[in-house]
């Protein structure tokens, strides 16, 4: 085995580490939807160089991080989501520690982490394949041919090929990486010859190509000649030069006022909200003056009431006729003498607090008058007179850069024809043509053969309901069965004979290809009991699967991601179940995320 994930864990600030151990053998991950199974696919293809964010950043988690572990030592890969630079930090000699880019390249190879993947399996060298049928080359990358043993959740239910991906100009691409996997050809020899009536055609295309641009660009010269005369002369560059120190301090003057218009809404703001309080202030003085007017004409009221009662008198009860002497009280008098004096200078003191709020308040709105004028005056400064100023300038720049640009242009255009011209004589000298490069002729027949055999057994093996035929169709890459195309079977067949021919191809090349990646990923083989679908899988299939997958599998780490899985014996396999329960078990693979 050239290598094997033995850790995957992804972090977030304040959020708890989230890892998974696996070995370098089969490992099991399954348990209910939405508990992050299909994250960790994810991940790893992320880890792969894919472009496509494996975790939704709104659960905080941000960082992905993988251990690998090789014959020589051990990598630890971590890559932030949303970035393309893989820090890798290396003990295996083979592989430099350092930042990867994870697009692969041809002019930085080293540089990225195709190149580290690659390396892993054998392949330490650059390699280029042929990628369409006009033998243009391309870097042979990981991502080429990743497809193959990365299954993920949509390629598996896929009807087309699992060698192939769904995009069919890549194809030559795909199978062109496959051969040089099997063989170690990358067909750097290979050249096309074209018959002598291709070539002819081609040079004439060619040069009426040429002709029609030299017209063009022809035109377009005289264009900018006429243009040219019609510019002032004057020394371009240095009126350039002085039209930008200008807009420079113009442009000045505009953010000084914006700023000291800034401060001066700071300090209306401020001089406004103390008129608000001065408002309040004076609103609530004139209900205590109303009040304490109330209050000394009541005061008033008791102590004229009681003058009037001059010493003690007498009355006679009405139950028994008696004289009653009433006395009459000094003290209730005194009292209210005493609060109508009191009241007298505290309405007295709060009528001269409330001259002076008065005279505040219209110092205030004198003040606030003052900076709105001063305000209205700034702004009429920069909108009237600074920023027309500012256009005008900018306007005339413009036209200058314009005659540049159009030397430029006419410079540049001179040039051009000269190659063009260059391009015409090099046009007329014979040389050999191309023909078409068919990838599917250099696929060996040993290999479709036994591909096909291998199958076939796989598939008596687990049982396959009502087996009859099996097909590798070399056309198609890819397997029919009874005569029938698999897309004819539904989703969970699909899913499962896609599992069982990317299983065929790891062992196969496992044990006969130049380069193996030796590494197998399959989301959701025989997919849930509960899919609704007429025609699936069935229980002895999925059964003999997995005991296939278990017993079968030596020297390729696989990882199998399932939603429930048969009752059988595990035997050796590493089994992770992620339960969706809070008090039972891990919830799922995201340790700080719940549904």
């Amino acid at each position: 085995m050239s290598f094997y994930i033995e850790k995957l864990t992804v972090t977030g600030s304040g959020k708890t580490d989230s890892t998974i151990d696996l070995s370098n053998g089969v490992n099991i991950i399954y348990g209910p939807s939405n508990t992050g199974k299909t994250y960790i696919v994810r991940c790893i293809d992320y880890m792969f160089g894919s472009d496509k964010e494996p975790i939704d950043v709104s659960t905080g988690y941000e960082y992905i991080k993988i251990v690998v572990r090789t014959e020589r030592g051990k990598l630890t890969m971590s890559r932030k989501i949303g970035e393309n630079k893989i820090n890798v930090d290396s003990s295996d000699k083979k592989i430099s520690s350092g930042k990867y880019n994870s697009k692969a390249s041809g002019t930085d190879y080293d540089k990225t982490i195709n190149s580290v993947w690659l390396s892993l399996i054998g392949i330490d060298e650059k390699h280029l394949v042929i990628c369409n049928e006009n033998f243009k080359k391309k870097v042979l990358s990981w991502r080429t041919f990743s497809h193959m043993f990365m299954l993920t959740e949509t390629k598996i239910i896929s009807e087309s090929s699992v060698i192939l991906s769904d995009k069919y100009t890549n194809s030559t691409a795909e199978l062109s990486s496959l051969i040089f996997l099997l063989s170690g050809r990358d067909f750097a020899e290979a050249e096309a010859i074209d018959s002598k009536e291709i070539k002819e055609a081609k040079k004439d295309a060619v040069k009426e190509y040429i002709n029609r641009e030299l017209f063009r660009l022809s035109e377009r010269n005289q264009e900018l000649l006429s243009q040219l005369k019609e510019s002032p002369h004057v020394d371009i560059m240095l009126e350039v030069e002085k039209i930008m120190e200008t807009i420079s301090s113009t442009e000045q003057l505009i953010n000084k006022s914006i700023e000291e218009n800034r401060e001066i809404l700071a300090q209306l703001y401020e001089r406004n909200r103390d008129l608000s309080e001065c408002n309040l202030l004076i609103d609530r003085y004139d209900e205590l003056a109303t009040q304490y007017s109330a209050d000394l004409k009541r005061l008033n009221f008791i102590v004229d009431g009681e003058a009037n009662l001059k010493g003690d008198f007498s009355t006679q009860c009405p139950f028994c006729d008696s004289e009653v002497v009433v006395k009459k009280n000094k003290n209730y008098i005194d009292a209210a003498k005493s609060d109508y004096k009191k009241i007298k200078l505290q309405a007295k003191d709060l009528e001269s607090a409330s001259k002076e709020l008065h005279a505040e308040k219209l110092a205030l709105e004198q003040e606030i008058k003052t900076l709105m004028a001063k305000k209205q005056s700034i702004e009429e400064l920069v909108e009237n007179k600074l920023k027309p100023e500012v256009s005008i300038l900018k306007e005339k720049l413009l036209a200058y850069k314009d005659a540049v640009e159009r030397q430029k242009e006419v410079d540049i255009l001179k040039k051009i024809s000269d190659q063009k011209t260059a391009d015409m004589i090099k046009n007329s000298v014979d040389d050999e043509s191309q023909i078409k490069f068919a990838v599917k002729e250099h696929i060996d027949y040993g290999f479709i053969n036994e591909l096909n055999n291998d199958i076939r057994l796989f598939l008596e093996d687990c049982k396959y309901d009502n087996l009859f035929s099996v097909v590798f169709d070399k056309s198609t890459m890819d397997v029919i069965i009874n005569g029938k195309k698999k897309s004819s079977n539904g989703k969970g067949y699909n899913a499962y004979l896609n599992s069982v021919i990317a299983i065929v191809l790891s062992r196969y090349l496992e044990s006969h290809a130049k380069y193996s990646p030796n590494f197998l990923v399959l989301d959701s083989p025989i997919l849930s009991l509960k899919e609704k679908e007429t025609k699936k899988p069935s229980e002895t299939m999925r059964s003999m699967l997995f005991e296939n997958i278990i017993e079968n599998q030596n020297g390729i780490q696989t990882i199998v991601v399932e939603n429930e899985i048969p009752d059988i014996n595990y035997k050796s396999a590493n089994r992770i179940r992620f339960t969706k329960e809070k008090d039972k078990g891990r919830y799922g693979f995201l340790l700080d995320v719940t549904d």
